[in-house]
């Protein structure tokens, strides 16, 4: 029975081809907020940028009750699913631990996190200037005229005016209520010397503003009411007296009033920062007036309050930017809110006020994240920068990851740092994708990695990023950085790797092949027309990508970047020596894997991509083969008489289709259908037409003739007639060497 390759993965060889981790972006590498995607999970060891969470919050803190405050920003990140070591925490290139002010802390899964404070800035804030009284004349009032009025009525305090409607007063009609205002409207009152009419002007707040019609479907009439309350006004007019329709003039009073600007989410905390730049002997007063609001935007009654601030100076004539966090709980509770500035004196050169930033805050207590690994890191920020800053905080980081035992044959779920293909194999396949362990062949995968001459050539160092890599993508991807094959056997995710081996896992002859679509070639120039080899590693130390290459001049392998060389971006490299040896070992291929095979054979042995097997040139006469029809002690007789030349040597198969190692074989003296060999007592299947239909085979040769007779297998496809078609390529010792 075949077992067959798992789908080639569409990440195996395309180290450019992540969503957009900055892992693996290695040029212009920042932390990146990474909206709707994957999270990193990382395996081995790389330098991880982690993706911002939130966004990053500030606040300005004071060491004295009269210096300008320092700016600490507080960024929170994810490196990423999993569990980590860390080491070589840095900004960029720099030791986080050299800049002033810094410190970090990492939490692993599980661990409760005292406190998250998540911050979320007010986007239309960003260094407005909040004008003095004295400005006043240099911020036009807007102003609206209307000579008809429909109808004026007073109220339980408050006034309304309805219009016509007129374009002059469209302004008023988006504005943000409540909103500050002047009317003016013309009475008529009784007096003790009789009736009076004048103007009068009123301040108050507008708290309405609607548009009506008469219900017309054409031509409809269409009317502005303004609701006013809060009123101040004339002391003498009397509350009875008579609103005439002559006259409506409506004029905003918050030209010196900077806002409101709006919270973009729900949050029980507001967080003012703001700049008082003074001179000598100056201040700076301020009122800042916040509210609630709701999904309208309209105020939430009985939530409006007031609060005042003053920043002066020590100095008498040295000038200082005063910096400032105020932390307000408003007393409206939980929910959106409108936040309004105005200045109380007046502005000068000396002394001006700016609104740096508003922060709508959340505190989280007690916050346990699973399945992640976070870090926080606060650092203090450069009072006067004199440009934009990326965000580059990165550190060296190692996966744990379970393993397996290869003396108990059973899985060890201790998580521990490693770097190994394997333990990232294992880990992948149980934990992440939740696969049962009797679905994977375990044994197998670390008896891998257990035979590798250097363990250099295990390591598997790289961030999956892309949710749409499925698991046996992720699987490959992995495997393919070990020179590791993974395939499926009845059911069984199984392992080969592209290395040396002693013996072939199967043996054909002419009588289990067939002569439809057989056919071999021979490249006489390299194959591919390439000439080389150049393989990209991520190097550990600069973090940058290097290659290795290697060209072949003249017959010779030289190290050197070559004309037309086969370029392997490989996941997971980030070691030279595990790069060079891959790169090695390709160039070796193109020197003496020349010839490649295609051939029809019937399924009688278990082989997959990768195996290496013993398939002969069915029209080279010099090749022995057959069926072997018994055996008594070193004696076998063969279906098939034998010419001996020189050293012979002979392969048979056991009852299962494995194949022996080579044995010398001599001439039997008493019939040519034989050959004597000292092989090990192994079953054979000798054929008897009923309960034994596939005999055990023989190959004998010279050595020679056997090594030209191995082949790797590269493709394997079933077809209905119980054949199965095969391509090869050939197979050299030298290649490993």
């Amino acid at each position: 029975m075949f077992s067959f390759l798992a789908p080639k993965p569409a990440i195996a060889n395309s180290g450019g081809n992540s969503v957009d981790s900055p892992n693996n972006s290695l040029t212009g590498q920042t932390n990146t907020a990474r909206v709707y995607k994957a999270k990193p999970d990382i395996y081995g060891q790389i330098r991880s940028f982690p993706d911002l969470i939130q966004e990053s919050v500030f606040e300005y803190v004071h060491q004295t009750s009269t210096d300008g405050g320092l700016k600490y920003v507080t960024e929170w990140m994810c490196i990423g699913i999993g569990k980590y070591d860390y080491e070589s925490v840095r900004y960029s290139e720099s030791s986080l631990g050299s800049l002033a002010g810094a410190e970090f802390q990492f939490f692993q899964p599980g661990e409760v996190i005292p406190q998250i404070v998540e911050g979320y800035g007010f986007d239309d804030v960003d260094g407005q200037e909040v004008p003095g009284q004295n400005e006043a004349s240099d911020f036009p009032v807007e102003s609206a005229t209307a000579n008809t009025v429909v109808s004026g009525t007073y109220s339980g305090g408050q006034i309304a005016m309805k219009i016509i409607k007129q374009s002059d007063f469209d302004y008023f009609m988006g504005l943000v209520l409540p909103h500050a205002v002047t009317f003016t409207i013309n009475v008529t009152y009784n007096t003790a010397s009789g009736s009076v009419t004048t103007d009068a002007t009123f301040s108050g707040t507008l708290i309405s503003a609607v548009e009506t019609n008469d219900g017309a479907v054409v031509n409809p009439v269409r009317w502005y009411t303004f609701t006013m309350n809060q009123l101040d006004g004339p002391q003498d007019i009397p509350a009875n007296a008579t609103i005439n329709t002559t006259k409506f003039i409506l004029n905003d009073n918050e030209a010196l009033v900077v806002g409101p600007f709006f919270s973009p989410v729900e949050s029980t905390q507001l967080w003012l920062h703001t700049q008082s730049s003074l001179g000598g002997k100056k201040e700076t007063n301020w009122k800042v007036v916040i509210w609630k609001i709701d999904d309208d935007y309209n105020q939430v009654p009985g939530t409006q309050q007031t609060f005042t601030y003053r920043q002066t100076t020590p100095h008498q004539s040295t000038s200082e930017v005063f910096y400032r966090t105020e932390k307000l709980t408003p007393s409206g509770g939980f929910g959106k809110y409108a936040v309004s500035f105005q200045r109380t004196d007046n502005s000068s050169d000396a002394s001006l006020l700016k609104v740096e930033e508003i922060h709508s805050i959340n505190i989280r207590t007690n916050v346990v994240h699973p399945t992640d690994t976070l870090v926080r890191v606060k650092v203090r920020a450069t009072e006067n920068a004199l440009g934009s800053r990326e965000r580059k905080y990165n550190a060296l980081v190692t996966r744990h990851t379970i393993t397996y035992d290869l003396d108990t044959q059973t899985v060890d779920y201790t998580l521990r740092p490693s770097r190994s293909f394997a333990d990232a194999v294992a880990h992948t396949w149980i934990i992440m994708g939740e696969q049962p362990v009797s679905s994977i062949d375990l044994y197998g995968l670390y008896s891998i990695a257990e035979s590798l001459p250097d363990e250099r050539l295990g390591y598997f160092d790289y961030t999956f990023d892309d949710e749409n890599d499925s698991l046996g993508d992720r699987v490959q991807a992995i495997c393919n950085a070990a020179s590791v094959v993974a395939y499926w056997d009845d059911g069984v995710l199984t392992f080969t790797r592209d290395q040396k081996v002693d013996y072939p896992a199967a043996v054909f002859n002419r009588a289990n092949m067939k002569t439809d679509e057989y056919k071999m070639t021979y490249e006489a120039t390299l194959p591919g027309g390439y000439d080389g080899v150049q393989v990209s590693y991520v190097h550990p130390t600069t973090n940058n990508k290097t290659y290795i290459n290697y060209r072949v001049l003249n017959g010779a392998i030289v190290e050197q970047e070559a004309e037309s060389p086969n370029k392997l971006e490989i996941v997971g490299f980030r070691n030279e020596y595990q790069a060079r040896e891959r790169a090695l070992r390709e160039t070796k291929r193109l020197i003496y894997s020349r010839v490649k095979m295609n051939a029809k054979v019937f399924e009688d042995g278990i082989i997959q991509v990768g195996s290496v097997i013993q398939m002969p040139d069915i029209y080279d006469s010099n090749q022995q083969g057959g069926y072997v029809t018994g055996r008594a002690g070193n004696n076998f007789d063969t279906s098939e008489p034998i010419t001996f030349t020189g050293s012979m040597y002979v392969l048979v198969t056991d009852s299962l289709g494995n194949p022996t190692l080579r044995y010398p074989a001599t001439a039997r003296s008493d019939t040519k259908y034989g050959f004597t060999a000292a092989i090990p007592d192994i079953q054979l299947n000798i054929w008897n037409g009923d309960t034994v239909q596939l005999p055990s085979r023989y190959l004998i040769a010279s050595v020679e003739e056997l090594d030209s007779q191995l082949w790797t297998v590269n493709s394997i496809k079933p077809n209905t007639d119980n054949t199965v078609s095969l391509t090869v390529a050939e197979y050299s010792d030298a290649i490993y060497q």
